[in-house]
């Protein structure tokens, strides 16, 4: 029979092992609800806030396929919640050929907001270089998930991180909700905050399980930030105005 302390050593792990999946899990979910509530102006409940206003087919496609992402991540959190790691397998590999989709639709709507853009001082140029390194971030780490699939401590932060990674434009997207009245600035700032907050949150969270950020988080996130930081240079110089329009 194992002893006492054996017994109380596995009911720890177990509970930290929930502990560690709640985290993930809640955190998929928050990213859902921050997608609906984002789009919901100017998507989900479109036909209240802009009457009339169609959207091109391409970007009806585009945020369907893109609400599937996030609603997948959910699932596949709660199917490791319920111990369905069966499930989660073969969802698995669903996710990583729908990651495909997601990034072939968001180049195209990238591709329509580029030809809307008439001036390097217009401040889309940075929107569109940020979306083109979210999707290369978004690749990046639906790649490297993929690989170390059977390393779950890794992976799992990968899948979030490919998720916080292309967020962005719906947190760009709350404050353009009537009751806050921002505009394009307010939006940039308030995406920029907003992904820093879900790095903190991760790292936070690695200290206070690991002792210690978790390898795959502190180059993620600097990977990430890095993006950032050239898709504001390229917009804001100019530079990547004349590369897109050459």
């Amino acid at each position: 029979m194992p002893s006492h302390t054996t017994e109380l050593a596995a009911a720890a792990g177990t509970g930290l092992s929930r502990t560690r999946g709640s985290f993930f899990f809640t955190s998929h979910l928050v990213l859902l609800v921050i997608v609906l509530l984002g789009f919901s102006p100017s998507f989900y409940l479109r036909p209240i806030f802009h009457r009339g206003a169609q959207l091109p087919v391409i970007l009806y496609v585009h945020g369907t396929v893109l609400t599937g992402w996030f609603s997948l991540a959910v699932v596949q959190g709660w199917l490791i919640r319920r111990r369905l790691l069966r499930w989660h397998r073969r969802l698995g590999y669903f996710a990583a050929g729908y990651a495909a989709v997601v990034i072939a639709l968001g180049a195209i709507a990238n591709l329509l907001l580029i030809s809307r853009i008439h001036s390097p001082a217009d401040g889309q140029n940075i929107v569109v270089w940020g979306n083109f390194f979210s999707l290369a971030m978004f690749a990046a780490f639906v790649s490297l998930a993929v690989t170390w699939r059977r390393n779950p401590e890794t992976h799992k932060r990968l899948i979030l991180l490919a998720s916080v990674s292309i967020v962005g434009p719906a947190v760009a997207r709350l404050p353009r909700w009537p009751v806050f009245g921002g505009g394009e600035a307010a939006g940039r700032n308030c995406a920029i905050a907003g992904v820093l907050i879900m790095f903190a949150s991760l790292i936070t969270f690695d200290v206070a399980v690991r002792k210690r950020p978790h390898p795959a988080s502190v180059c993620g996130m600097a990977a990430v930030l890095i993006s950032l930081a050239s898709a504001v240079f390229l917009g804001v110089s100019g530079i990547g105005y004349q590369i897109l329009h050459r």
